[in-house]
């Protein structure tokens, strides 16, 4: 993963660099590092954004409203 993927990822759940710092007991400097290229993106950082990644999207799916899925399908299907 890419400091830019990283960025992305962020973003998609709506989190700043502050919020991954946070949520894992990081400075917000060492976050920054990885996101500048002045430190090297770690592995469990990026597995810990895959997974969060995955969350958001099952959540998505499951938390979406059947009348508005029932809509989307229709939409696809038509």
């Amino acid at each position: 993963m890419t400091a830019d993927e990283f960025r992305e990822g962020l973003a998609t759940l709506g989190w700043k660099q502050t919020d991954f710092a946070m949520a894992t007991g990081l400075s917000k400097v060492a976050v920054s590092h990885w996101l500048t290229g002045t430190a090297p993106l770690p592995l469990w950082a990026q597995s810990h954004l895959s997974l969060l990644l995955k969350l958001h999207d099952l959540a998505g799916e499951l938390l979406t409203p059947p009348t508005k899925a029932a809509k989307q399908d229709k939409k696809i299907n038509d």
